[in-house]
């Protein structure tokens, strides 16, 4: 192959594109899980419904932003009789999720 040319499916034997394209996907649904807090299988559960892995990136997102902002809540009914301050619970990521919210 000469330099610079790239590499095009066709260079790929047909009988093993099938299993790149499930490992590539395989690949990016344990790394979607990893960096969003969530097992695998949930990702592939809601990609199962979904269209397109794009949406799923969508919804796994807003999952995990709405269990942080639900967690601040959970943690703050249960401390209020603590000196816990509020903002000392909630990192800067979910205080700016939760102002975009109340501006929506």
């Amino acid at each position: 192959m000469a330099s610079g040319t790239s590499t095009t499916h066709s260079d790929i034997h047909m009988g093993d594109i099938a299993h790149f394209a499930q490992v590539g996907f395989d690949a990016l649904v344990q790394s979607l899980a990893v960096q969003q807090g969530f097992q695998v299988d949930v990702v592939r559960a809601i990609y199962k419904y979904l269209a397109s892995y794009e949406k799923t990136v969508e919804v796994i997102e807003a999952m995990r932003e709405a269990a942080e902002v639900h967690a601040v809540a959970e943690i703050l009914s249960r401390t209020e009789d603590d000196d816990v301050e509020d903002d000392s619970i909630m990192d800067d990521s979910i205080k700016e999720d939760s102002v975009k919210e109340e501006e929506e």
